[in-house]
């Protein structure tokens, strides 16, 4: 595993937004199909996969992750 900088972090962090990029691209196609239910389940599920992630990880850590971003700024 590489040494944990900033660097490294924002690296992977552009790695995983290239990929959810993909699969968000190739799911707009699909919400206008007979597949639409499904592919907001997935969404769905990977979303709040996330999110559960980052809640477990802080309270292991005792560090809340969630506390220091600011969703102003987000939205």
């Amino acid at each position: 595993m590489n040494r944990a900088t900033p660097r490294n972090v924002k690296e992977k962090m552009v790695k995983a937004l290239a990929l959810i990029k993909e699969a968000l691209d190739m799911s707009i196609p699909m919400l206008r199909t007979n597949q639409k239910n499904n592919i907001v389940l997935l969404w769905e599920a990977f979303i709040r996969e996330i999110i559960i992630y980052v809640r477990c990880r802080s309270k292991e850590i005792g560090i809340n992750l969630s506390r220091y971003i600011s969703k102003r700024r987000i939205f």
